[in-house]
Order: C-alpha cells, then sequence, then structure tokens
C-alpha cells in the first residue's frame, strides 16, 4: 500500500505588524481617563476630563482663560478604561505661585502647570507608573 502525501498548509495567525513588537489584535483597546479638580482662590471649583488613548494628556488650555496665580490647589486621578478598579491613582498638591511653573509627581502621575506672558495657565499630565497587563518582548539580538 502506498502512502498518500499531502502537502501541509500554514495555519493563519492574526496579529499587528510593527517594526517594534507584535500585539493580540483581540485584546480590548485600553484608553485612560485623567480627571483634574483644581480649586480657585474665589472658592469656584473646576474638573476637567479627558479620555486618551495613550498615557499623556494636556488638561488646560489657553482658551479655558484660567490665571496661574488664581489656582489654590489641585487634585488628579487617572484610571483605565474598561475600568479596571486596581487602576485608579491620585495625586494632589497645592500651587506654588513663587515661580512661573509649577510640577508634581508621584511614583505614577507626573503634572505641570505653567503659564504664558499673560498669566494664562496651561496644564498636562503624565501616567508614569507600571502598566503590569501589558507585556513587551523585544527579540534576542
Amino acid at each position: 500500500m502506498s502512502e498518500i502525501k499531502t502537502a501541509s498548509i500554514p495555519i493563519p495567525i492574526k496579529y499587528s505588524k510593527s517594526w517594534h513588537s507584535f500585539s493580540d489584535p483581540n485584546s480590548q483597546i485600553q484608553k485612560y481617563l485623567f480627571e483634574l479638580r483644581i480649586n480657585l482662590k474665589s472658592g469656584e471649583k473646576k474638573i476637567f476630563r479627558n479620555l486618551e488613548s495613550n498615557t499623556h494628556s494636556n488638561l488646560i488650555f489657553l482658551k479655558h482663560q484660567i490665571k496661574f496665580s488664581n489656582i489654590q490647589d489641585f487634585n488628579i486621578s487617572v484610571s483605565k478604561l474598561p475600568f479596571d478598579f486596581s487602576f485608579n491613582y491620585e495625586l494632589d498638591g497645592l500651587i506654588n505661585h513663587e515661580q512661573s511653573a509649577y510640577t508634581n509627581k508621584n511614583e505614577n502621575i507626573y503634572i505641570e502647570f505653567s503659564q504664558n506672558s499673560n498669566g494664562y495657565t496651561i496644564c498636562n499630565s503624565s501616567f508614569v507608573g507600571l502598566d503590569f497587563f501589558k507585556i513587551c518582548i523585544s527579540p534576542p539580538n
């Protein structure tokens, strides 16, 4: 009896090509919710929320016309969406008005307030902590 030989057919693998890594196309797209709460010297409170696909967010723009000298303190939180209740970080601080810019950070969040020549505020923040739900593998040299 003769054997029947068949050629093997490759199994297609779904992946996204990149110069640096491969990603799982079936994984959920992660978003980061930045929420900044500021208290002004007048007693007014303002909230800024941005949903970002990366770990950086511009929160206050010049068009908001908030004077740097009027900001008393702040609280910023960063959460991952879809909501991961173990992934919620916060940072609080009092604004130091002795300089034209103010930065603050902890092990997870970096925030920067600066002002233009008219005294209006620009604020941006970054999540700098580790996201243990992402894996990066690089090939050996």
